[in-house]
């Protein structure tokens, strides 16, 4: 049987064409994959002032750590359940819940209200309570519990303990282990409660004037979300390239073959 060769060339044509457009689709422009950068021409500003950092307060259902310090190891006791061995302790299990009234129950003040305080004026409100009983004592209040939650294009998913009293959102992302080629750094969704509301809201972390923005530090139960390139959507991240060339190889090598026996 006679071979068609002219049919084979234009068929090997057809397959470079294909995955040379296949290969150039898939690749990422570098701006898509850089942090802050300036998305105004000749912008030269490097220099911004930050918006206030948002104070946190107590809210019902929150978990507060407290401890007392005094010069009397007895009377320090009597409100610390606490090892003394820092590295054993539980602090999810010596914490106090603020109930739905926004109140604590605290041993012998009995309910000490703390709800939309700061940490320093809660701290301020108990040991006011507690002076009443110990002249000199000092009361340490910290949040127990509170993280920011962090799924989509990052290397791992997760919710992830804050330990301060705000963080942004780079601090957040490296947590998480940064993004992944495929993440869209444009179009970052935070989800965010708000007065028994979810809001969402889009922030693009590839542009710096981001550091400006409310959303630039995160608050306690925010939900971020990396959403995909469109290049993911298609498939690209898992095309089989050393398949289609292996394959593109071979063809070449038969082509060959029956050309130089024909």
């Amino acid at each position: 049987m006679k071979i068609n060769l002219p049919y084979f060339s234009n068929s090997l044509v057809f397959l470079a064409i294909l995955y040379v457009i296949i290969v150039f689709s898939s690749c990422i422009p570098q701006k898509k994959l850089k942090l802050i950068q300036s998305k105004v021409k000749n912008d030269t500003i490097n220099e911004f002032i930050l918006k206030q950092r948002p104070k946190n307060t107590v809210k019902p259902f929150d978990n507060l750590y407290i401890k007392v310090i005094s010069p009397d190891a007895t009377t320090s006791a009597l409100f610390n359940s606490e090892s003394t061995n820092l590295q054993t302790v539980n602090y999810n299990m010596i914490s106090y819940t603020v109930n739905d009234s926004g109140y604590i129950t605290f041993p012998y003040l009995g309910l000490i209200k703390v709800k939309d305080l700061t940490i320093l004026a809660a701290q301020d409100t108990i040991q006011a309570a507690l002076s009443k009983f110990i002249s000199e004592a000092t009361v340490v209040v910290k949040f127990v519990g509170k993280s920011v939650t962090i799924v989509g294009e990052v290397f791992r998913q997760g919710e992830y303990v804050i330990y301060s009293d705000n963080i942004n959102i780079f601090k957040a992302l490296s947590m998480a282990g940064g993004l992944t080629d495929y993440g869209n750094r444009s179009n970052v969704t935070i989800i965010r409660e708000d007065e028994g509301k979810a809001k969402f809201h889009t922030v693009d972390i590839s542009d710096k004037y981001l550091i400006q923005s409310e959303f630039y530090y995160l608050r306690p139960d925010d939900v971020v979300i990396i959403q995909p390139l469109k290049q993911k959507s298609f498939g690209f991240a898992q095309f089989p390239y050393n398949l289609v060339l292996t394959a593109m190889t071979t063809f070449v090598v038969v082509l060959t073959f029956i050309r130089t026996y024909q």
